[in-house]
């Protein structure tokens, strides 16, 4: 079973890869050093809540997103979350336009799946 460190490390990862960030660059956003940044990342390194902090705040995810750690980690699980840490950038319009997008999108794959 995986440590607590380990999960959040990987969700640390996650969270930066999804916006696009190097380790270099996140680790310069909160003042470590790149080897110390991957060495949290691989759960090989305890990480202060002022740490913690700076992590949450240069990732633009709340804190207690950064330890919503789930007992399992699927693809599907992966991608709503990636999807709600989209959806929560977006302002009411574009949510409803994303809403119906997805709507259409999903009624078409679905027509096809059933012809």
């Amino acid at each position: 079973m995986e440590t607590l460190q380990v999960r959040l490390g990987q969700r640390i990862a996650r969270h930066r890869k999804a916006i696009g960030l190097t380790q270099a660059v996140l680790a310069e956003k909160v003042s470590v050093q790149p080897e110390t940044m991957c060495r949290i990342e691989k759960g090989q390194r305890a990480v202060s809540l002022e740490l913690i902090g700076l992590l949450s705040r240069a990732l633009d995810i709340e804190l207690h997103d950064l330890f919503r750690l789930r007992k399992s980690d699927s693809p599907k699980d992966r991608a709503v979350e990636r999807l709600l840490w989209f959806a929560a950038r977006l302002s009411s319009e574009e949510i409803e336009l994303l809403m119906d997008v997805g709507a259409a999108v999903l009624g078409h794959t679905r027509r096809i799946n059933h012809e």
